[in-house]
């Protein structure tokens, strides 16, 4: 009977023991919801991580296009001052050359009247237009217009003129011209173009 006794009192010490050795582990486990609490605070360092790739990413597109629209206004600007420079090219060799051609058509005539000169023996007018004939009607202030003849004979002012050299290429008969007196010869002189002079000499 008391063996009975004794071995039910360990049987229940032992269970009791058990018991508690299970609660301290029960407590030594974290809460369920402690877990479910911390799995958040790994998750948020991912999702700003990826914000910030996601900017830098945005940045460096911005940053890209930007320096195509840089190269594009350069490039522009580049082709721009191109032309410009092509067309102002174009003008200064225009222009050079016109200056070229009056200076060859200057030259030309110059020869032209110098042989007339050294064949006439440098005495062309022997007859003189009187002084106040010529400020009456000659001069840069009296301009008339020369009717064509073939045998180049004309008449004005009460004279009548004659002139060896042909007619100048680009003189027109209806161009107002007007007689005038160099180094004592008479030259008849278009202002359109000023730089050609046809000479003349007073016909009996």
């Amino acid at each position: 009977m008391k063996l009975a006794i004794g071995t039910a009192l360990f049987v229940l010490l032992a269970g009791t023991m058990a018991y508690a050795q299970e609660q301290d582990k029960e407590k030594e486990k974290p809460a369920p919801q402690q877990e479910k609490k911390q799995e958040p605070a790994k998750e948020q360092p991912r999702a700003q991580e990826h914000q910030q790739q996601d900017r830098q990413q945005q940045e460096q597109r911005n940053a890209q296009e930007q320096q195509k629209d840089k190269q594009k206004v350069q490039a522009q600007q580049s082709e721009k001052e191109r032309a410009n420079a092509e067309k102002q090219q174009q003008q200064t060799e225009k222009q050079q050359q016109q200056t070229a051609k009056q200076q060859q058509v200057a030259k030309q005539q110059e020869r032209v009247n110098a042989q007339q000169a050294q064949r006439d023996g440098g005495n062309h007018n022997a007859r003189r237009i009187r002084e106040e004939d010529y400020r009456s009607h000659f001069g840069r202030e009296h301009t008339f217009r020369v009717t064509r003849s073939d045998n180049r004979r004309f008449n004005y002012g009460g004279y009548w003129f004659v002139y060896n050299d042909p007619w100048p290429a680009g003189w027109s008969y209806s161009d107002d011209v007007y007689v005038d007196e160099i180094d004592g010869e008479y030259y008849l002189i278009d202002p359109v173009h000023p730089g050609i002079r046809l000479l003349i000499i007073v016909a009996d």
